[in-house]
C-alpha cells in the first residue's frame, strides 16, 4: 500500500522531535534549510513544509522572513515529546479523544475564567465574538476566531499550563475544526453558545460557564463520530 503524504508528514515530525531530543538541533538557533531537511529525511520539499507548519502551530519552531527557520527557546524548558506527537499531530482515530480532552480541560478554564478574568481578558473574548459575527459567511475566518475565543478564555483562567494544553489540543485538529463549520447551521449554533459562555464569564458565573462549555463539545463529538465511522467503511 502506498504511504499517504499525511503519514510522511507525521513521520518527519516524529523524526524531527527525536533529533531535537538527542541534541541534533539547538534551541534558539537556526535550522538547516528546507532543502537540507528534505535531503536528511528523504522526503519532498512539500512534505517538509507541511511538517514545519505543524511544528510551528504548536510553538516548536518559528519562521523569520528573510532569515530562516529557528527552533524556539522554551521558557520552561519543555517541548512536545515524540510519544505525544502521534496524538498532537493529527490522526483521525484520535479525534474523539481530543474533543473529550478539550471538553474536560476547557470546562475548568471557563470556570476559572469567570473567577479570574480581567478587563483585558473580557475585551479579548469580546473581540473574538465580534469577529465571528462578521464571519458568518466565511467559515475559514470564523474557525480562526473560534480558536481565538477559546484561547482568550484559557488566558483568562490565569493558568499558563492549561493555556498551553488547550493550544496543543486545538492545533492537533485545526483543519478538522475548519471543515466542521462548513456544515449548515453549525456556525449559528456555535456563535450562540459562545455568547452564552462569554456572558457567564463576564458576570462571574463559574458553574454556568463550565456547564455551557461542557455541552458546547457535544455537537463536534457527534459529527466526528460519524466522520470516523465513514472513514472505517
Amino acid at each position: 500500500m502506498k504511504l499517504k503524504r499525511r503519514s510522511l508528514v507525521d513521520d518527519v515530525v516524529n523524526l524531527f522531535l527525536k533529533d531535537v531530543e538527542i541534541g541534533l538541533y539547538t534551541y534558539g538557533e537556526k535550522l538547516p534549510s528546507q532543502k537540507e531537511l528534505a535531503t536528511r529525511y528523504n522526503v519532498s520539499l512539500i512534505v517538509i513544509r507541511e511538517a514545519l507548519t505543524k511544528l510551528s502551530a504548536v510553538g516548536m519552531i518559528s519562521f523569520h522572513q528573510g532569515k530562516g527557520t529557528y527552533l524556539k527557546k522554551s521558557d520552561q524548558g519543555t517541548s512536545v515529546s515524540p510519544d505525544f506527537s502521534s496524538l498532537i499531530f493529527h490522526n483521525i482515530s484520535n479525534l474523539l479523544e481530543i474533543v473529550e480532552a478539550r471538553q474536560i480541560v476547557e470546562r475548568e478554564t471557563s470556570s476559572l475564567a469567570a473567577k479570574r478574568r480581567t478587563n483585558q481578558n473580557i475585551l479579548e473574548i469580546e473581540k473574538a465574538i465580534d469577529e465571528m459575527k462578521k464571519s458568518l459567511n466565511d467559515y475559514e475566518n470564523f474557525a480562526k476566531w473560534d480558536v481565538e475565543f477559546h484561547i482568550a478564555i484559557a488566558k483568562a483562567s490565569n493558568n499558563q499550563v492549561l493555556q498551553k494544553i488547550i493550544m496543543l489540543l486545538i492545533d492537533s485538529y485545526r483543519a478538522e475544526v475548519s471543515k466542521f463549520f462548513k456544515i449548515p447551521g453549525i456556525i449559528e449554533k456555535v456563535l450562540k453558545e459562545h455568547e452564552s459562555i462569554y456572558h457567564h464569564i463576564l458576570n462571574g458565573n463559574s458553574s454556568e460557564a463550565s456547564f455551557i462549555m461542557r455541552t458546547h463539545f457535544e455537537l463536534p463529538e457527534k459529527v466526528f463520530s460519524v466522520k470516523i465511522a465513514e472513514s472505517e467503511n
